[in-house]
């Protein structure tokens, strides 16, 4: 097998496992974590529920009703106490794709040994990102905010 064709089937494999990847790791919706967590559901209050089953969240919800809408945050964080009660914020991270272009000035080690220079290539990086936060007064929605995914 010549290396042309070594390079490409190792080409196609990685590419293949990096579908299955992905594959495996969709982000659970409202209704997935609803049909987890039946009781909880059931638990809310009617107008919560219809909130909940659109991934919206509304002053005054609990901290269950929370992780129904938007799931369970990257950072829950005690903030600590403002007049006896108690202040949590939940923090919500995603990705934000950018383009990185990789110009090495330095010679590599190929199959054959040292090369010169290489070419320089394109790449995609995700860097972690605030998405959104909620703020919770004694266990209670207080205040919140939702950031736009990043557009491309």
């Amino acid at each position: 097998m010549n290396d042309v064709v070594k390079r490409g089937l190792k080409k196609l494999i990685a590419g293949a496992l990096l579908c299955l990847s992905l594959v495996g790791c969709q982000t659970p919706t409202p209704a997935d974590r609803i049909a987890k967590n039946p009781a909880m559901f059931k638990a809310l209050p009617i107008e919560q529920q219809a909130l909940v089953q659109q991934g919206k969240i509304c002053e005054g919800m609990k901290e269950d009703a929370v992780f129904l809408a938007w799931g369970k945050p990257d950072t829950p964080l005690t903030v600590g106490e403002m007049g006896g009660k108690k202040i949590t914020r939940w923090i919500y991270r995603g990705y934000e794709p950018i383009t990185v272009v990789n110009d090495s000035p330095y010679p590599y080690w190929g199959p054959y040994g040292w090369y010169g220079y290489s070419a320089p290539y394109i790449s995609t990086a995700y860097i972690p990102r605030e998405v959104g936060y909620v703020e919770f007064v004694n266990g209670r929605v207080k205040s919140w905010l939702s950031k736009p995914a990043p557009q491309n």
